[in-house]
């Protein structure tokens, strides 16, 4: 695991039924319209603290030293969260406004290994 490093990358964003799941570790955190990035990396640390990752990626499941590392490196990749557009503020414009509790839209990330010299797109 030392050769790489953790990507966290936005999969997905609907409602928790239409979501089919993916097999490598994932998180899911509740987005409304006009949600900054502060939000959104807040939300994703406080999965990620609470250990409420998903998928099948053992490095995820147990208290050993592997994922210990695991998680400080999650943890890592949503500080590098950056907009895809330079300058925005604000995610999620599309999302209608809501005030219906029970209609709620989750935003779903996945963790992927990356090769420390590979560039991504």
């Amino acid at each position: 695991m030392s050769a790489f490093k953790l990507e966290c990358v936005h999969v997905d964003t609907c409602l928790p039924d239409y979501w089919g799941g993916h097999h490598l570790a994932h998180v899911q955190i509740p987005v409304h319209k006009g949600m900054t990035l502060r939000a959104l990396k807040d939300a994703l640390h406080a999965e990620l603290n609470e250990g409420a990752v998903a998928g099948s990626d053992d490095r995820t499941l147990d208290s050993s030293d592997i994922s210990g590392i695991w998680y400080k490196r999650a943890h890592a990749a949503v500080n590098r969260i950056k907009p895809a557009t330079k300058g925005q503020r604000r995610f999620f414009m599309h999302l209608d406004e809501v005030e219906d509790e029970d209609y709620q839209v989750y935003a779903f990330f996945v963790f992927e290994d990356r090769n420390i010299g590979e560039q991504t797109q």
